[in-house]
């Protein structure tokens, strides 16, 4: 997988990103592809646990128009359709 390089929370952009976050789909013992880099975001500890900016709708749809950008759409729209979920979010495609 290609290296971020990112060092500043992916939510606030103020603060250091210093966990990862299952923005897209939260985690699930029972699907391992959730903890792929595609649905990790990269925040500081504020934003997520406290603040709850991580948790919004409108932060998935910034973060999967990030990763579209850095990823490429069509790997990740392979990457969310390969997902063997049964209901899947429609905002990203």
């Amino acid at each position: 997988m290609q290296e971020r390089r990112i060092s500043v929370c992916q939510v606030c952009g103020v603060r250091p990103a210093e966990e990862a976050h299952h923005c897209l789909y939260g985690k699930d013992k029972r699907f391992k592809q959730l903890n792929d880099d595609e649905n990790l975001q990269l925040v500081c500890i504020e934003c997520h646990k406290y603040n709850g900016g991580a948790l919004g709708y409108e932060n998935k749809l910034r973060f999967w128009e990030w990763a579209c950008e850095f990823y490429g759409h069509k790997h990740m729209v392979e990457w969310h359709n390969r997902l063997p979920m049964k209901i899947k979010e429609k905002g990203y495609q």
